[in-house]
């Protein structure tokens, strides 16, 4: 996110939204975390699970989605600096 507010904002006004809309795609939420960082960009990250093979799919679609843009009306998308995959493995 650009800055802590937009990150705030996004958590407080949006996220609750995604529990809901995420599901229907097959996106399940486990936790979601933000950056504890008071200067310049702040960091949101959303561990996630599925049953699916391509996540990165899933989230491509979720984001396209009309469902998608429910969620974020009203939130200014300039404020979003990017969106990053990162496929993880558990191992315990």
């Amino acid at each position: 996110m650009k800055d802590k507010n937009s990150a705030k904002e996004y958590l407080l006004n949006h996220w609750n939204k995604h529990l809901k809309s995420l599901p229907k795609f097959n996106i399940n939420v486990e936790k979601v975390f933000m950056e504890n960082n008071d200067n310049g960009n702040c960091r949101v990250f959303a561990i996630v699970s599925t049953n699916e093979d391509n996540l990165d799919a899933l989230n491509k679609e979720y984001m396209e989605s009309q469902s998608f843009l429910d969620d974020m009306k009203g939130f200014n998308m300039e404020n979003i600096l990017k969106v990053e995959d990162v496929n993880l493995t558990e191992y315990l």
